[in-house]
C-alpha cells in the first residue's frame, strides 16, 4: 500500500513537471540595468492589426511594434519593478496588446499614472501625479485618441480636443481685463494715427522738395535755351551784316570782266599790235 501511494505521488510530481516546463503560460522574469520584469507569454498565433502597438518576447528580451509581432506574444499579468522591489509599472495584456487598467509609480512609490486600455487602444480617464502625489495632468483617451476637456496644472492649461484635435476656446475676460485691452488698443491706434500722420508730413515735405527741385531745373533749363535762343538769333544778325556789308563792298569795286570780255579785248590787242 505504501509502495502504491509513494510510486502515483512520483508519476503526479512527474506529470506536474512536465506540464510546467511545457507550460506556454509559465512565468518568465528577465532583467536590465534600471528595472526586473514578470509576465507571462502565448504561442497563439495573432494577426497584428496596423493602428495597434503589440508586446512580445524573443532572445531573452521584450520587444513592441506596430502592426507587426516576431516572437510569442504577451498574455495575462504583467510586472515592471525597479531593483529596490518598488513597482514600476503593472497591468494585463491579452494576445501581445495591453488591456484593462494600467498604473506606473514614481521611485519613491508614488503613484505616476493611471490608463486603461481596450484591445490595446488607450480608452478612458488619465491621470498623472507628481512624485509629492499631486495631480499634474488628467484628461480622457477615446480609442487612443485625446478628447474633451484636459488640465494640466503645471502649466495653468485647460485644453479641449475634439478627436485629438484642440478645439480654440473664446478667451473670456473680466471687467479690469477688458479695461486694460481697451485702454492698451487706444494707444495703440493713437500711435498708428500719429505715426501715420508723420509719414504723410514727411512725405509732404519730400514732395514740397521735389517739386522745388523740379521747378528749379525747369528755370535752368527755359534761360539756357533762351540764351542759346538769343545767341543764335546774334550769330544770325551778325552773319547778315557781315553778308550785306560785303555786297556794299563789292558795288563800290570795279566790275570785272568776264573770260568773253578778256578774250575780245586779248583778240582786238594783238591785231592792233599786228605789222601794218
Amino acid at each position: 500500500m505504501k509502495t502504491y501511494i509513494i510510486t502515483r505521488f512520483i508519476l503526479v510530481f512527474f506529470a506536474f513537471t512536465l506540464v510546467s516546463f511545457g507550460d506556454p503560460y509559465a512565468l518568465k522574469r528577465i532583467s536590465d540595468k534600471e528595472f526586473r520584469y514578470e509576465f507571462y507569454t502565448s504561442e497563439k498565433k495573432v494577426n497584428p492589426k496596423k493602428n495597434k502597438t503589440y508586446y512580445w518576447f524573443k532572445g531573452g528580451l521584450i520587444h513592441e511594434a506596430q502592426g507587426g509581432i516576431a516572437g510569442d506574444v504577451l498574455d495575462d499579468k504583467f510586472v515592471k519593478m525597479y531593483h529596490s522591489n518598488q513597482l514600476a509599472e503593472q497591468g494585463y495584456f491579452k494576445n501581445g496588446l495591453r488591456v484593462g487598467l494600467w498604473k506606473t509609480w514614481h521611485q519613491n512609490g508614488v503613484l505616476a499614472t493611471t490608463i486603461s486600455y481596450s484591445k490595446g487602444l488607450r480608452s478612458g480617464e488619465y491621470y498623472r501625479y507628481n512624485e509629492s502625489g499631486n495631480l499634474v495632468e488628467n484628461g480622457k483617451f477615446s480609442s487612443n485618441i485625446k478628447t474633451g476637456q484636459w488640465t494640466n496644472s503645471e502649466t495653468k492649461e485647460i485644453t479641449t480636443y475634439k478627436k485629438g484635435i484642440i478645439v480654440k476656446q473664446k478667451e473670456t475676460f473680466t471687467k479690469s481685463e477688458k479695461y486694460r485691452i481697451k485702454q492698451e488698443n487706444t494707444k495703440l491706434e493713437n500711435d498708428l494715427e500719429a505715426k501715420k500722420d508723420l509719414e504723410l508730413t514727411s512725405d509732404a515735405v519730400k514732395l514740397a522738395n521735389y517739386k522745388a527741385i523740379a521747378k528749379e531745373q525747369k528755370a535752368i533749363a527755359k534761360e539756357k535755351a533762351k540764351k542759346e535762343k538769343e545767341t543764335e538769333a546774334t550769330t544770325k544778325k551778325t552773319e547778315r551784316a557781315a553778308k550785306k556789308e560785303a555786297r556794299k563792298q563789292a558795288k563800290k569795286e570795279p566790275k570785272k570782266d568776264t573770260k568773253i570780255e578778256i578774250f575780245f579785248k586779248s583778240l582786238f590787242k594783238k591785231k592792233d599790235k599786228a605789222p601794218k
